[in-house]
């Protein structure tokens, strides 16, 4: 599923993923092979802690479902605050 990186970063950002694809980061993400792949090396190097709580791929799937159907309210995946 080719995609650009400002739509990319919006669906991490609806998602409640607090992570945004810099050019530097984007550049060298495009040369792997799929967007799962992208994921794994990124969240590999720069957000580990989210791969002990989530599978690569429920991310990719949720990432590219997002994609798909993109709307203008954020649906995050974080737990809600408790007050």
């Amino acid at each position: 599923m080719p995609t650009d990186r400002a739509s990319l970063n919006r669906a991490f950002w609806d998602l409640g993923l607090r992570f945004q694809w810099d050019e530097a980061t984007w550049s060298a993400l495009m040369g792997l092979p799929d967007l799962r792949a992208q994921l794994a090396c990124y969240l590999e190097r720069h957000q580990p802690h989210l791969l002990a709580v989530y599978d690569v791929d429920f991310l990719r799937r949720i990432v590219e479902e997002r994609l798909l159907c993109p709307a203008d309210a954020r649906i995050g995946i974080e737990a809600p605050r408790s007050y």
